[in-house]
């Protein structure tokens, strides 16, 4: 019996060894592929001593903390809002540190969509009745929504009519991926979430049909560009690259990259 015993406690002393050596006995950090998140994981030098690993989505992220599988995750401030702490699924979960990049969100059209600027009246006018606000704060999210923008950094060539298209179809196919607060299935397997909220009232506005679909978050401009979707609406980093390849709204909400641990 003891021999057994010694010969179970062998392996489990090399089992540990082993774990040990694929991370170079390094700490484990996880953000989304293709997201703000790596793009802060693989550069901040905040995260130099790190193992980086890539997961599909954020929500795995913080599963992959919660789980003592990671030890840290990188996610879209917006998400730790209402998804981690007191009250929620990952109540171990804390954000440490004061946050990272700093950014706006917009909507994704195909590139030289004459779409964009009809959208872009539409946020307006819920930003001027209130509208918007009233979405923000269900989601506790009215702190970070921005006001209106002029900039004319915002403002697209329009060459397609995507317009023409959208409305003779009768339905804007919006592609998201899921993560509260943004879109997500509440307890009776709806899909709800600020983005979800925001999306039919301006397809109400519009006066087509929202349909929701899900994509993988690293395959968004393909799926827009070959029409499977007709937009990305779904809590999307405006940055110089996705405004070059891609016609984007106004932006409508702040956000920034936090560092999400287990609370000591």
């Amino acid at each position: 019996m003891k021999k057994i015993l010694c010969c179970v406690l062998a392996v489990l002393m090399m089992t540990a060894m082993f774990a040990g050596c694929g991370n170079n006995g390094k700490q484990i950090l996880v953000a989304e592929k293709e997201s703000a998140g790596e793009g802060v994981a693989t550069t901040h030098e905040d995260f130099a001593d790190y193992q980086y690993t890539a997961v599909d989505t954020q929500a795995k992220a913080l599963m992959e903390v919660n789980a003592g599988t990671a030890d840290a995750a990188v996610i879209d401030y917006v998400m730790s809002i209402g998804s981690i702490g007191e009250g929620t699924d990952y109540e171990a979960l804390v954000v440490e540190g004061e946050g990272y990049a700093e950014e706006q969100y917009g909507i994704a059209f195909r590139k030289g969509s004459d779409l964009t600027a009809k959208v872009n009246e539409i946020i307006r006018e819920l930003k001027a009745d209130g509208t918007l606000a009233e979405i923000a704060k269900k989601y506790k999210l009215e702190d970070i929504l921005l006001g209106d923008a002029q900039s004319d950094a915002f403002k697209q060539a329009e060459t397609d009519s995507d317009y023409d298209y959208v409305m003779k179809k009768g339905k804007l196919v919006i592609g998201i991926t899921y993560f509260a607060p943004m879109n997500y299935e509440n307890e009776n397997g709806e899909l709800v979430g600020f983005e979800t909220e925001f999306a039919k009232a301006v397809c109400a506005k519009l006066g087509v049909e929202p349909v929701f679909q899900e994509i993988s978050w690293s395959a968004k401009e393909t799926e827009l560009a070959s029409k499977n979707i007709d937009c990305i609406w779904n809590g999307m980093t405006i940055t110089e690259e996705r405004q070059e390849n891609m016609s984007v709204s106004i932006p409508y909400m702040e956000n920034k990259q936090v560092k999400v641990v287990k609370s000591k």
